[in-house]
């Protein structure tokens, strides 16, 4: 008798304790946010996501320790205007900014930055192109941001004109090196898998954009290492994304900023919780680049902001919570009209169907049809209609 109620209590005081490690766990405000953007980086270039031509053996260790999200969608095919959305949570048409070129954030936008340092997180911002240069406005909030570029040929595109990653790499190890508390939020941009494809000659058995893929986990890698020599890795929240993906000679674009079929829309998208928390989760349920900014703050247990149309993807990386509501992604094209006249093209996305815009409107049945192959716009015309009713309500701003 005497046994058994020892043995209870036991259990019981066991129990008790195991709740309040689990309730105290660490969480993304007790260490580093570090946000990694790969520019120009398809999801279906890496390993990660089933592709089998190249190796990215620091990405594939970091998918295994984190969430894998597989439907993950930009707003824009361009690096600016992305990456507006990204740290804003804000689509393009209510950012200002539409195009890499002659656009700056409204001064109006709050950004991540921001309400991060008001929370008492240092920031920093290391960017590796020229077209997000601090004069655009992405640099509110950081107490330090640097875009500085090596001198560029007159004659170079300005998209082209960009800093080696191991160079802003190493902008970012001082800056850490300067902190006394693991209490940071961290943006770091690289561009090697941004055209000219150009990877080291260790990489040349590699095509050459999936050598460019290589040298980025490679660079990406070496961050990694830093937080690891420093004891800040294991607590740290790490977010890896890109802005857009590359056409690749898809749907005959072989770069990005025209269209918006999945080949420059969808992105690769891994976030590390501390300590590995729910590693090697996979997540289907599709999402969006101006979800992050309401899932950090949910993450802190701030208050949401005013006006975001994002979701906290808080419930899909705790399996142990509800799923979130779907919602059709929006992005946008305006490349072709800023710069050549074209018609500019609007997209929504759903769990199962992409509609575009264009002159003549084009739908897709992801599920049936992921390459986007056939245009069932004609054949399910009520289900195009539809969707080209809700895309008015969006695009037209």
């Amino acid at each position: 008798m005497l046994f058994g109620a020892v043995a209870v209590i036991l259990v019981v005081a066991a129990a008790s304790t195991a709740w309040w490690q689990w309730d105290r766990r660490p969480s993304p405000a007790d260490g580093p946010i570090v946000l990694v953007s790969i520019d120009t980086l398809r999801a279906d270039r890496l390993p990660a996501y089933g592709y089998q031509k190249v190796e990215t053996p620091r990405l594939d260790a970091l998918a295994g320790e984190g969430v894998v999200f597989d439907r993950a969608y930009a707003h824009s095919p361009q690096t600016l205007p992305s990456h507006a959305c990204i740290l804003s949570g804000r689509l393009p048409f209510e950012t200002g900014v539409r195009d890499n070129v002659g656009f700056t954030v409204r001064p109006d936008t709050t950004l991540l930055p921001q309400l991060l340092r008001q929370r008492g997180f240092a920031t920093a911002g290391v960017v590796s192109a020229f077209v997000l240069r601090k004069e655009t406005g992405l640099d509110r909030g950081f107490d330090f941001y640097d875009g500085q570029m090596p001198p560029a040929a007159p004659d170079k595109p300005m998209g082209q004109i960009q800093r080696a990653g191991l160079d802003s790499l190493a902008v970012a190890e001082r800056w850490m090196g300067k902190q006394s508390s693991p209490r940071f939020f961290l943006f770091f941009h690289i561009y090697e898998p941004h055209k000219p494809y150009e990877p080291p000659a260790r990489y040349a058995h590699f095509a050459p954009y999936d050598g460019e893929v290589a040298y980025s986990d490679e660079i990406v890698g070496k961050l990694f290492d830093s937080l690891k020599q420093r004891d800040w890795y294991d607590r740290a929240t790490i977010i890896v994304l890109s802005d857009h993906g590359e056409g690749l000679g898809d749907h005959g674009e072989q770069e990005h900023g025209l269209l918006l079929y999945d080949e420059t829309i969808r992105v690769p998208l891994v976030v590390k919780l501390p300590f590995g928390a729910h590693g090697g989760r996979r997540v289907r349920t599709p999402v969006q680049h101006i979800d992050l900014v309401p899932t950090i703050l949910d993450w802190l247990g701030a208050a949401p902001l005013s006006g975001l149309r994002g979701r906290s993807l808080g419930p899909l990386l705790d399996e142990r919570r509800a799923d979130v509501s779907e919602s059709e992604l929006y992005a946008e094209a305006l490349f072709g009209r800023y710069h050549f006249g074209w018609s500019e093209l609007y997209a929504l996305t759903d769990a199962r169907y992409r509609f575009i815009r264009a002159p003549r409107p084009e739908l897709y049945d992801l599920q049936q049809d992921p390459r986007e192959e056939k245009n069932l716009a004609d054949e399910r015309r009520q289900t195009a209609a539809a969707r080209f009713f809700s895309s008015r309500g969006s695009c037209c701003r």
